[in-house]
């Protein structure tokens, strides 16, 4: 079969009995059976199923890991199925696991880590999981479409570009979910027919950044209306993506801060720029490093990969220590500076703009510092973490958002004198598949005798 392949759509129902709930959240289950004229034993993954289920099922899609299939029937549930709190599931694809007990639930999450994880270094302590409360998630990224009667604002079904329009949800801020619902109308004026929007919204201080994409093309006398229906609104900055990937400024009321005041700390966030989902899953992460940190008393001078808009710098400059923030996007450097100059740290932190993917920083320009906190996309950072297994820095912070990449990531430096200590697991992203973690690599002993060999993209 072809990496994709729809299947007919007069293909025969299947029963299958669900056997786990795979790395992306769906039920899966084997059964040697007939698609497409092809007898084989097929691997099924089924959305909104539970372990020993056993459903009935439509297949609809071939891959190259196995069958796509939508659920029809129930026919025996499991005793963990409990009611989804939200009347938007099974529809909305921002949520594939609220039918499981959250016991259950977290333990899976916690499992998606630690089995990995422990396979690779079974020493490594994994620490209990920190979990995010329910309506707390405050930046979010909707669709909009303009249809002939109405305007929809929601989230595209699961596997589907069909967008639900939300009435309600278990997992934004109350703020966030008024604005959408106070946002049609305006953007019912805006849209034309068949227009179709993204709608960045990021809950800050004083009120909701705005960045939409999609409107680059709409005339500023529709754009003046729309931007004076804002001004009545909860939004304090309003930006429109360009089609040359930059952002338009079009409406400002007043300072665009975020506060945490866990740590007395004050970042400012570019337009639609990345934000931790929740502020207790900011909390979890930063307390994490800072234990990390802690590993090594003697830390002053830290080395900060991937370092966004300072999430992690500002609370961290609270403490005596020296950072060097390197990051490839210059608007979220740009704010970093803001925000240090503002609470005079500018004398403890340098920053400098970097494509760390392609021209890591060699294990020599590493070699300086007395840790490193490396926060990578999720395609991971190989290519650095080779050099930083060469740079014998006392502590490695490693922050990820994918066990996979980095899981890839952690043997590099298990393999090259350090420890995997600990492991703190966090979800803010509820009842989805998606798992954060911090983990501390500590250094075994100092090799001086280390061959230097740096690596970059070629």
């Amino acid at each position: 079969m072809s990496k994709f392949e729809k299947l007919q759509k007069n293909i025969n129902n299947k029963l299958l009995t669900i056997k786990y709930i795979g790395s992306r959240g769906e039920g899966v289950s084997n059964s040697t059976t007939e698609i497409n004229y092809r007898v084989n034993n097929y691997t099924f993954f089924i959305p909104f199923t539970l372990p020993d289920e056993i459903v009935v099922v439509k297949p609809t899609l071939s891959t190259s890991e196995g069958i796509r299939a939508d659920l029809v029937e129930i026919k025996s549930a499991s005793p963990k199925r409990i009611d989804p709190k939200c009347k938007h599931f099974f529809q909305c694809g921002g949520c594939l696991l609220q039918h499981w007990n959250f016991e259950d639930y977290t333990s899976w999450k916690f499992d998606k880590i630690s089995l990995p994880i422990l396979k690779i270094s079974p020493t490594t302590m994994m620490k209990e999981i920190k979990t995010s409360s329910i309506k707390s998630r405050r930046h979010a990224k909707f669709k909009a479409k303009k249809n002939k009667s109405n305007t929809i604002i929601g989230f595209n079904e699961y596997r589907s570009k069909f967008i639900t329009k939300i009435e309600e949800c278990l997992i934004v801020e109350s703020k966030l979910q008024r604005f959408i619902h106070d946002l049609e109308k305006p953007l019912h004026k805006l849209l034309g027919i068949g227009d179709e929007i993204d709608v960045h919204v990021n809950l800050l201080d004083n009120g909701i950044d705005l960045l939409i994409s999609g409107i680059d093309k709409i005339d500023y006398h529709k754009l003046n209306i729309f931007v004076d229906a804002l001004s009545k609104s909860s939004v304090i900055r309003f930006h429109r993506k360009l089609k040359d990937n930059t952002n338009e400024l079009l409406f400002t009321t007043d300072l665009s801060s975020l506060s945490n005041k866990s740590f007395s700390s004050i970042t400012f966030p570019p337009p639609g720029g990345f934000l931790q989902a929740t502020i207790e899953g900011e909390n979890a992460i930063i307390e994490s490093v800072m234990l990390g940190l802690n590993e090594n008393k003697k830390t002053k001078l830290i080395c900060e990969l991937f370092c966004g808009s300072g999430t992690i710098t500002l609370p961290l400059l609270k403490k005596p220590y020296q950072i060097h923030a390197f990051e490839l996007d210059e608007g979220s450097l740009k704010s970093l500076d803001i925000a240090t100059r503002k609470e005079s740290f500018g004398n403890r932190v340098k920053t400098k703009v970097r494509d760390l993917k392609n021209f890591p920083l060699t294990s020599v320009e590493l070699s300086k510092y007395d840790a490193i906190i490396v926060d990578p996309p999720r395609s991971g950072a190989k290519l650095q973490f080779l050099n930083i297994a060469r740079s014998n820095v006392p502590i490695i912070v490693s922050i990820s958002c994918n066990v996979n990449t980095f899981v890839r990531d952690a043997k590099i430096l298990i393999k090259s004198n350090y420890k995997l200590k600990w492991v703190q697991p966090i979800d803010q992203f509820l009842f989805s598949a998606h798992i954060e973690l911090v983990a501390i690599f500590q250094l075994k002993y100092k090799n001086v005798n280390k061959k230097i060999y740096n690596y970059k993209k070629t």
